[in-house]
């Protein structure tokens, strides 16, 4: 089916077949009515006459036994059975329907009179029944030979059961009149039946017409023909259902053109980017959709005391309508009810109002108003204004339809104001977001030269505090130095004064004043040595000054060798210290313990001064490709540390252990862990952060480089602790090969 629009509707029309139509079903009931009408007449009447012709049988058999019943009583008295058979024979003779008289005694004895003759015979109890009631009935009597009209009455004589008055009627007349009355009502079923299928027919037709043509008209309404329309004079009700369908049809077409102009409103305000340049065409549109004599739109506002007013902004007139505009310039929503006007309007609800309930309302409108319906338009911020519809030249009572059309199309006016408003803020929003980025962009582009020139400020910084970490880490080395050395002088000292005090207490100035005493008597010496007192004891003083004086050299020999031994050690401190003041930087493939030993040798002297007990717990490991001064330098970091965590502890045993070991084929540790304060957990790891510190006179960036140095050769340095108090220990990880230095850096080895 083909809907207004053009498209095809979702409906399918089924061909209808002729038993389901409505003119059949009609006449088809009727007709069937008539059928049982006359089926219940037959039904009832041919019982009924055949009931009528049993009982004229009945009557007739009745008359003859009675006649028959006067002669047998004469009989009975006699026992002369002639003028019995007589009559009988004058009864059938007259009668040729008595097919037989029976007259029977109540021992048997009977007296059988037939057209073909009469006798005598003993009968059985067929023609004398035990209970003696009246009996009529066709039956077949063997006697007769075939059905008969059997009636038998008992005949009472003085008192006396006598006997039985037996009569049989032929039913030939019956079985005539019987079949004459089945074709009679046959006939007249026939002409019954056919004579009310005709006129059941043509009832029907006569009846379902102005259905059918109410038929044809819905159907050019549902094809989209809403301007057809049932024009029927039928006098019944068919004529009311075709008026309220014409009512129905006329709403349908001022709803749909209701609709078209509200589908016409939304398609134009939401196709338009400016609502004010579609107004007049859609307030026009719906305005003669809905056949109104004005249509118009109302903005609110406040005037200059603040009070709600409301003006007219557009406005659509029907011919011969006169404006309203200045009647709803600056219009006060006050007095004639017109407040509660107001507060239903705010609330959002549709308000309808006529005349002459609201005339006092309609005087400050327009006197000639009957009717209006007036549709708020709400924004988020609350009622915006309304969509008012005039009715000038009756009262009309407006249908929900038409209030909800017009809501729809206010609602339409809100959203399309709305999206204006909208619009307009996203580009004042966008040009204000546009001045924003490009103040940004310059304060970030600021900030971002700040931030550069910060990062190199810093990057100086940095390369500043590493050169002053490694020249303190120099000066460090210097410093063990010359405390070595200084202590290594102190027993040079020691031998020097040694030697010299064995010089200056020397008898060799004895051995002056012998050899004088010697010389002075050279002439006579045996003489002298031999006599004289003097002389005798010259030579037991000059082997005790010999054995003296080869102490004295044992003495001097002994300190020198001290002596030499002690300059040795300084020129080997010194080479030591000459070793790692080269230029670092240098990749050198090193032994780690040696190293370490290094390390020890330079810090021996602080360690000593504590008493600290140093264990060494060495594996073999491979040589490594170091930076031997960064290394040096974290070793050295950390074995400060060590002792001065055990000095800030108090620690009365403090013991230093260093291991050595290999962690797989690519790795080397080397830990040193200390009895000193420990760490706490949160400390684990901002202890390596730059500028953190634990210490009073500490700088925070010794194990910060030292963190960034293992980095920059691949390894890693961290801490592990039990807690404050639980000492801790300090893991530097590097690695054996290019390999695991091209992993550690994240790097691929060259």
């Amino acid at each position: 089916m083909v809907g207004p629009s053009g498209r095809q509707t979702g409906r399918r029309t089924r061909p209808r077949r002729v038993v389901s139509s409505i003119g059949f079903r009609v006449s088809a009931t009727c007709w069937l009515v008539t059928l049982l009408t006359l089926a219940l007449y037959v039904t009832v009447s041919l019982p009924q006459q055949k009931k009528d012709l049993r009982d004229a049988l009945r009557s007739k058999a009745q008359g003859v036994s009675s006649s028959l019943q006067d002669i047998t009583a004469g009989a009975a008295l006699s026992a002369d059975y002639s003028t019995v058979v007589d009559h009988c024979i004058q009864v059938l003779k007259g009668d040729d329907a008595i097919e037989y008289l029976v007259v029977t005694r109540q021992d048997g004895f009977s007296v059988i009179v037939q057209r073909s003759g009469w006798r005598t015979e003993t009968l059985g109890e067929f023609w004398r029944p035990a209970e003696r009631n009246v009996i009529g009935e066709i039956a077949y009597v063997p006697l007769a030979g075939r059905r008969v009209f059997r009636y038998a009455r008992p005949f009472d004589y003085v008192g006396l059961h006598w006997g039985w008055l037996n009569v049989g009627l032929s039913t030939a007349a019956y079985d005539s009149a019987v079949t004459q009355v089945h074709q009679r009502s046959a006939l007249l079923a026939v002409l019954g039946a056919g004579l009310s299928l005709l006129i059941s027919f043509t009832q029907a037709k006569r009846l379902v017409k102005p259905i059918i043509t109410l038929k044809g008209v819905v159907g050019q309404v549902a094809g989209g023909n809403l301007r057809a329309r049932a024009n029927l004079r039928s006098g019944d009700e068919v004529e009311d259902l075709a008026q309220s369908f014409n009512l129905m049809a006329d709403t349908i077409l001022d709803r749909n053109r209701i609709l078209e102009s509200v589908r016409f409103a939304g398609q134009q305000l939401l196709s338009a980017d400016d609502w004010t340049a579609i107004v007049s065409d859609v307030l026009a549109k719906v305005g003669q959709s809905a056949g109104v004599s004005r249509a118009y739109l109302l903005e609110n506002g406040k005037d200059t005391d603040g009070v709600l007013v409301s003006n007219q902004l557009f406005a659509w007139l029907a011919p011969g309508i006169s404006s309203t505009e200045t009647h709803w310039r600056n219009f006060r929503w006050g007095g004639s009810r017109l407040e509660d006007w107001a507060a239903h309007l705010t609330s959002g609800q549709v308000l309808v109002a006529g005349f002459p309930r609201h005339k006092a309302a309609f005087e400050r409108i327009d006197p000639s108003l009957r009717s209006l319906v007036l549709a708020p338009i709400r924004m988020a911020d609350g009622w915006w204004g309304l969509l008012g519809f005039d009715e000038c030249a009756v009262h009309r009572e407006w249908g929900e339809a038409e209030k909800d059309s017009f809501q729809a199309v206010a609602d339409m006016f809100g959203a399309a104001i709305a999206r204006q408003r909208a619009k307009q803020a996203l580009v004042e929003a966008n040009e204000s977001l546009e001045r924003r980025v490009l103040e940004r962009t310059r304060e970030l582009q600021e900030q971002v030269q700040a931030k550069e020139e910060a990062n190199a400020q810093l990057a100086e910084a940095q390369q500043r505090l590493i050169d002053l970490s490694r020249q303190a880490g120099m000066a460090e080395v210097a410093t063990g130095v010359l405390h070595n050395v200084g202590n290594v002088l102190n027993s040079v000292n020691v031998s020097a004064t040694i030697v010299a005090n064995k010089v200056r207490e020397s008898r060799l100035s004895n051995l002056v004043a012998v050899s004088g005493m010697l010389e002075e008597h050279a002439a006579n010496l045996p003489d002298f040595l031999n006599h004289d007192p003097k002389g005798q004891r010259l030579v037991p003083y000059l082997v005790k000054l010999g054995g003296h004086l080869e102490d004295e050299r044992q003495v001097m020999l002994r300190e020198l060798d001290l002596l030499t031994g002690h300059v040795g050690h300084i020129k080997e401190i010194v080479a030591t210290q000459q070793s790692y003041a080269k230029v670092s930087g240098l990749i050198e493939v090193v032994s780690l313990a040696d190293l370490v030993e290094d390390a020890v040798n330079i810090v021996r002297s602080g360690l000593d001064r504590r008493k600290t007990v140093l264990d060494r717990d060495f594996e073999p490991v491979p040589p490594v490709a170091v930076d031997k001064h960064a290394v040096l330098q974290i070793l050295l970091n950390l074995l400060r540390n060590a002792n001065q965590a055990m000095q800030d502890a108090r620690q009365r045993a403090p013991r230093v252990r260093i291991r050595l070991r290999c962690r797989g084929n690519d790795w080397v540790r080397v830990s040193v862990t200390d009895n000193g304060v420990g760490l706490p957990a949160g400390n684990i790891t901002r202890i390596f952060s730059h500028g953190f510190t634990t210490r009073r006179d500490g700088h925070g960036f010794g194990l910060h480089s030292g963190a960034n140095a293992a980095k920059q050769m691949g390894g890693r340095l961290w801490a592990e602790s039990g807690g404050p108090g639980l000492g801790a220990t300090f893991t530097l990880e590097l690695p054996i090969n290019a390999r695991a230095r091209a992993k550690g850096n994240g790097m691929q080895p060259v």
